[in-house]
């Protein structure tokens, strides 16, 4: 039930999308009624959407769940690298018939070098398919294109894919029952913290080896540099994963 509305309710408990549709439903309301407590809702979302649009809000949010993460603790020795799905471009893949990764491929890179570096570890591709309507392939098959694309050992790698979020996958490793051994997971910095959240809450032992990170910000601000770098869709698309991430982190807290 949780997988199943988080997908159906997902259109509208995004932020940026629910204030769209506030603004439009109380300034068609508005219109008619012409009352003032209306006309101020109008006003609040223009001001919030403004906000979101100029300010890099989300990016603070995103340095926030990400700050735990920037210094890497030191990895002496792996046994198992986790890696967590989530940059595999499937619709993309199926169309072109080639490898297609989204902004966060850095989990697959890094998942290779850690093997390499370490050649008696086995790499753990945790992933299957998030989507309500199922494709012909899903994250692990991508995956395994990327692994065949880079020449890894695909011995090496074993997929599970019978999962489709971070809670099932990280259950699905820990239904292997391995012990004492040394476990290193890979994700999204910007994920990791509730990906740890979730590994404590089901006893898995591991260390978090964050990439990918969105949220970094120089210390010194400069204002030719922020202009430079304006994008009022880049402002909301990262609030957007701010704010899903907290609501994932505060749903897992509620429904486990």
């Amino acid at each position: 039930m949780y997988f199943y509305l988080s997908k159906i309710l997902a259109p509208f408990l995004n932020p940026v999308n629910f204030l769209l549709y506030s603004l439009i439903f109380f300034y068609l309301i508005n219109l008619k009624l012409k009352k003032k407590f209306i006309n101020f809702l109008v006003r609040f979302f223009i001001i919030i959407l403004l906000l979101l649009s100029f300010f890099p809000i989300g990016k603070k949010g995103i340095s926030y769940l990400e700050r735990d993460y920037f210094s890497q603790s030191p990895i002496v020795e792996v046994d198992n690298i986790l890696i967590l799905a989530g940059s595999e471009d499937i619709p993309a893949t199926i169309i072109t018939k080639k490898l297609n990764l989204g902004g966060s491929s850095e989990r697959l890179i890094a998942g290779v070098k850690l093997a390499l570096e370490n050649p008696n570890s086995i790499i753990y591709f945790l992933g299957g398919d998030g989507q309500l309507v199922k494709s012909k392939l899903d994250e692990a098959d991508v995956a395994q294109i990327f692994f065949k694309d880079v020449g890894f050992d695909l011995s090496r790698v074993k997929f599970i894919n019978n999962t489709r979020n971070t809670i099932e996958n990280l259950l699905a490793f820990k239904k292997l029952n391995i012990t004492n051994k040394s476990n290193i997971l890979i994700t999204s910095a910007f994920h990791m913290k509730r990906s740890m959240l979730i590994t404590k809450k089901i006893n898995i032992d591991v260390i978090p080896y964050a990439v990918d990170f969105n949220g970094t910000l120089n210390t010194k601000f400069s204002i030719l540099n922020f202009i430079q770098r304006f994008n009022i869709i880049s402002n909301l698309a990262t609030f957007n994963k701010f704010f899903k991430e907290i609501l994932g982190i505060v749903a897992f807290k509620i429904f486990y």
